[in-house]
């Protein structure tokens, strides 16, 4: 059970954590997890984190948000193996706003999360944003590692990435959907970023991959890492310790959608660690447009039927 505080919201409702593992695609090892919020409404459900951020962020709700997820993940991973990294994102806004260093400086005092295990996933115009800067150094200067989520999407030069020391690109799964067609394209950025990574010293990780022919041209073009619906669905915060405590550290099929290799030789569905899930609802319908910075969206007749 965790023990930090959940702050008071201005939005109804609370956060909770799911975390999406990381995987070695030539082994099939659990390597990370990354930290996704969610949020429950007292009468509309989970709500849509592309409506809740904008949400928190118009309410003024962002910032005790931030240092929440941050504890609250710090606080779960200390249960897992020391080997197993935990990944929790953030945006630009934050950054210039020196809320995220804030908020990585307090989870790490209170909950005493080793600094290296701790991957700060940032966006590619995050990296490029000179306010951002400083909050990117402190966040460094911790010991806590720097990804860049996304890459692909707005690349022009990995000169910024070296800048601040960034450890590990994440491929926008854009790229990745379109791995066994015949665009092109999408496998000359892969390659090309993966190559690039590794020449600066960086691991490359492939997003949102959902089919093991993706696994193995990523594998092919020696990807480190691959995260996705092929591997596992978003887990709950209660079975991610099925997964992450140890002393075994879990692996993943990489031929067989959502399945983990026992120390037996045996295979298991990875649904069946996993206590059912409420299905995430398709929310389409924005939060009415602030008309202040601090007026509050209406999440209450946010339409997620």
């Amino acid at each position: 059970m965790l023990t930090y505080p959940e702050p008071t919201f201005t939005l109804q409702g609370t956060p909770y954590l799911e975390y999406l593992p990381v995987v070695d695609v030539s082994t099939g090892r659990l390597l990370g997890m990354e930290a996704l919020v969610r949020w429950r409404h007292p009468t509309r459900g989970r709500i849509s984190p592309d409506l809740l951020i904008p949400a928190a962020e118009a309410s003024g709700d962002i910032g005790p948000l931030t240092r929440w997820i941050v504890a609250a993940a710090c606080e779960e991973a200390c249960s897992w193996s020391r080997s197993i990294q935990l990944g929790v994102n953030c945006t630009v806004e934050q950054l210039q706003r020196g809320e995220v260093s804030e908020a990585v400086g307090g989870a790490l005092r209170q909950t005493g999360f080793p600094s290296d295990q701790l991957n700060i996933e940032v966006t590619e115009d995050a990296v490029v944003d000179p306010t951002a800067a400083a909050d990117l150094q402190a966040i460094s200067d911790m010991g806590v590692q720097l990804s860049v989520d996304d890459v692909g999407t707005n690349w022009s030069s990995f000169e910024p990435f070296k800048r601040h020391a960034i450890s590990t690109v994440k491929i926008d799964g854009s790229f990745v959907a379109g791995l066994e067609s015949n665009q092109g394209i999408n496998r000359l950025v892969v390659e090309t970023v993966i190559h690039m990574a590794h020449s600066l010293g960086m691991s490359a990780i492939v997003e949102q991959v959902e089919t093991a022919g993706q696994v193995r041209i990523a594998a092919g073009f020696d990807a480190d890492a691959a995260q996705g619906f092929f591997f596992a669905h978003p887990i709950s915060r209660d079975d991610v310790r099925t997964f992450a405590a140890g002393p075994e550290i879990p692996v993943f099929s990489r031929t067989e959608a959502q399945t983990l290799l026992m120390a037996d030789g045996t295979s298991v569905p990875v649904d069946s660690l996993r206590t059912d899930l409420e299905p995430e609802p398709d929310a389409t319908e924005a939060p009415p447009t602030p008309q202040t910075p601090r007026s509050v969206p209406d999440l209450e007749h946010v339409r997620v039927d």
